[in-house]
């Protein structure tokens, strides 16, 4: 049997492995290394409060990545499915009404669908949705005020749960960077937590939209769940746990396609 990797090296060599090779158990990591079980969870703790690897169920993979793809190339991807969810919602949003919407490329084409709707007051930390309805013209527009995150042309954090900790809206309307197979929600970081918390806190209506490539996308922060929203619109069917799940909470589920 070999001596054991000097610790640096292990963990280095750990992090590329799962790299390579995608999730493993804690046993084959310990077998490989020559170390207890016990010495490589302590690898893997302090590799994933380093942000190095990521941990579920006895199993270490890749860790995700620290932030979401370009705008860019996220408008492109699963672009039918996110206007299935836009012309669906389009259905349900009655006129008149003050609907807040959030950030990212469904959010866009949430807005774009809404376009033709009479009277609507849209609250947004989005300036893409802005950009989308301003020549709409029946629309009137409130957009977050304070820094400005460039890539996305968006305002998060503190500043965006300000502005709509000041305001009531009938509707609002997130989606997330990723939602595993159960229905948890998760986002690149906390500020984009922080601001779909304050969005949906002040709406009576919460419609979380999800096309089919966030299912199963891993993202660095988890916080909380599918059946937390009172509307929950996907472009395929769930599966069997986040059906149970979803009607646990009393969600009600809608499939665009």
């Amino acid at each position: 049997m070999s001596d054991p990797v000097p610790l640096d090296r292990r963990r280095d060599r750990i992090v590329a492995l799962v790299k390579s090779c995608g999730f493993m158990a804690v046993e084959e990591l310990a077998r490989r290394f020559n170390v207890s079980v016990q010495t490589i969870r302590t690898d893997l703790r302090d590799l994933q409060e380093q942000g190095r690897i990521f941990r579920r169920h006895g199993l270490a993979g890749p860790a995700p990545d620290p932030d979401n793809s370009a705008y860019e190339k996220r408008e492109v991807w699963n672009r039918s499915g996110k206007r299935a969810l836009a012309a669906k919602l389009a259905d349900i949003i009655p006129e008149g009404c003050t609907i807040a919407i959030g950030t990212g490329t469904t959010a866009e084409l949430a807005a774009q669908s809404l376009a033709s709707h009479r009277n609507l007051t849209v609250l947004t930390n989005n300036i893409h949705v802005v950009l989308t309805l301003q020549n709409a013209p029946s629309v009137t527009l409130r957009l977050a005020g304070g820094t400005i995150r460039t890539r996305d042309l968006d305002i998060i954090g503190a500043d965006s749960a300000e502005f709509f900790g000041t305001y009531r809206a009938d509707f609002g309307i997130v989606s997330v960077g990723g939602m595993s197979e159960t229905g948890d929600l998760m986002d690149f970081n906390m500020d984009e937590v922080r601001a779909r918390r304050a969005l949906v806190a002040c709406c009576d209506h919460a419609i979380l939209l999800v096309d089919e490539k966030k299912v199963g996308r891993k993202a660095l922060c988890r916080d909380g769940h599918a059946s937390d929203f009172k509307t929950v619109m996907l472009n395929t069917a769930p599966g069997d746990i986040l059906q149970q799940q979803l009607v646990r909470g009393r969600s009600q589920v809608i499939v665009a396609n």
